[in-house]
């Protein structure tokens, strides 16, 4: 009996031994945000012979290896799109673990960075190096702007941002940093003439910029939505129609901008243009309540009655606190259209 229970200790105590002699590395692979890269990978690789193993990070980044003898490896950790990170020797310590938190650049980041840490001897090797900072900052304070909607506040940032990376392009004496900016201002190009679409006093002066975006995908909705507006600026209604009838083959229907060609036909007193365009919104979505609204005062000043007391009850039933919740209840209770079945 005391052979046997001598047996059964011997693995425990075996394991023990072996963990005594091995460590552990774990860390994070992030982004310059601090976010998790999809498709990163940790390679290491043993410095003494040829030995290495990829691990894969989850997807909150987090790696972790253990069972690694306390030797030197080199560690490469690589992502599409990012900048290699490598690091040698990275010692592996006894019985204990070590941490590598390793945060990978894109090349534009990583050009920037080491500018920037430069200085000014850097930008004065390279006049165009301290316009390439300059710009990729500015555009980098406009995207929260311009994601959350806010043109008017981000146009003045993309402006700058392209007017100064155009000029970093013609300056840049390094060639490969001339072939990193060019499709960085084909995307800064493409939200300029987001911007000015949406929010510029002229409008029409984005259609050069969102026409060339458009050739290089042309199914890009929010560039056809800008397109649709430079259209109303230049009041092309033939250009208008064709941008919108794209649009609606991409997503389908949209009510809004059925919708809002029904307000502008209403506010031209244009009532029959109106009643199809509101009509139409309906069709695509029959619960558009500010459609229902507008339409019930379309059918008003045609004196069809019966179809102001509908639509006017729909808006209530669909709106019963909308803004023009009021105003459909007062109306219903007016006698012309409370007795009318």
């Amino acid at each position: 009996m005391r052979r046997l229970a001598l047996a059964l200790m011997l693995p425990a105590i075996c394991l023990s031994v072996h963990a005594e002699q091995t460590g552990r590395i774990s860390g994070k692979v992030l982004n310059k945000e601090g976010k998790p890269i999809p498709g990163s990978k940790v390679n290491l690789k043993r410095v003494d012979r040829n030995w290495s193993k990829d691990l894969i990070p989850d997807k909150n980044g987090n790696f972790l290896q253990v069972g690694l003898e306390p030797k030197d490896f080199t560690m490469t950790v690589t992502a599409e799109g990012y900048v290699t990170y490598t690091e040698s020797p990275v010692k592996i310590p006894l019985a204990d673990v070590i941490v590598k938190n390793i945060t990978l650049l894109t090349p534009a980041e990583a050009r920037t960075q080491a500018l920037t840490a430069g200085g000014q001897q850097a930008s004065s090797e390279d006049p165009g190096a301290s316009l390439d900072i300059a710009g990729r900052d500015a555009f980098n304070s406009a995207i929260p702007l311009y994601n959350e909607g806010k043109y008017e506040e981000a146009l003045p940032l993309v402006d700058k941002a392209f007017k100064t990376l155009t000029e970093a392009k013609d300056k840049l004496k390094d060639d490969q940093a001339k072939a990193d900016l060019a499709p960085e201002l084909l995307k800064i190009e493409r939200v300029l003439g987001i911007c000015i679409a949406q929010a510029g006093s002229k409008k029409e002066e984005a259609e050069p910029y969102l026409l060339k975006a458009l050739e290089r995908n042309p199914k890009d909705e929010r560039v056809i939505l800008g397109l649709i507006e430079t259209s109303k600026a230049k009041a092309d209604k033939a250009a208008e129609q064709k941008y919108t009838t794209l649009l609606e083959t991409l997503q389908g229907p949209n009510p809004d901008l059925i919708y809002n060609k029904g307000v502008e036909a209403f506010n031209a007193g244009k009532t029959k243009e109106a009643k199809a365009h509101l009509t139409k919104a309906l069709e695509v979505d029959p619960k558009y309540a500010e459609a229902h609204f507008l339409l019930a005062m379309v059918e008003f000043g045609e004196n069809n009655l019966k179809g102001t007391k509908h639509n006017l009850q729909k808006y209530v039933e669909l709106a019963p606190n909308g803004k023009n919740a009021a105003t459909a209840k007062d109306m219903l209770k007016d006698p012309s259209l409370k007795n009318i079945k």
